[in-house]
């Protein structure tokens, strides 16, 4: 290859780098403006609607997550008890008619 060919390759590998690293940088920018509307929300919503969607959040998470996120100062006691019957719900045999 050429001097030139060698520095054309080059440009676009720096020109790539620094689009991944923008799209880095976006994706970065939109989860931190994600989680500030939701703690807002948390804040303003009902108590019982936060304890369930804390509750929909534990329930995806890792366990590690999930542990984490018990953590939060937003996280309203009655989750642990609207978590502790969705399991005692799931655990009751399906009673399926038929």
């Amino acid at each position: 290859m050429t001097n030139k060919t060698d520095r054309l390759i080059e440009a676009l590998k720096a020109s790539a780098r620094q689009d991944g690293e923008k799209d880095a940088e976006t994706r970065a920018k939109i989860r931190a403006a994600m989680i500030k509307s939701l703690e807002t929300l948390l804040r303003e919503m009902p108590e019982q609607r936060a304890a369930e969607l804390f509750a929909d959040i534990e329930e995806l998470a890792s366990a590690s997550a999930a542990k984490l996120i018990r953590r939060h100062e937003l996280r309203p006691e009655a989750t642990d008890h609207m978590i502790a019957t969705r399991l005692k719900a799931d655990a009751l045999p399906s009673q399926k008619i038929g």
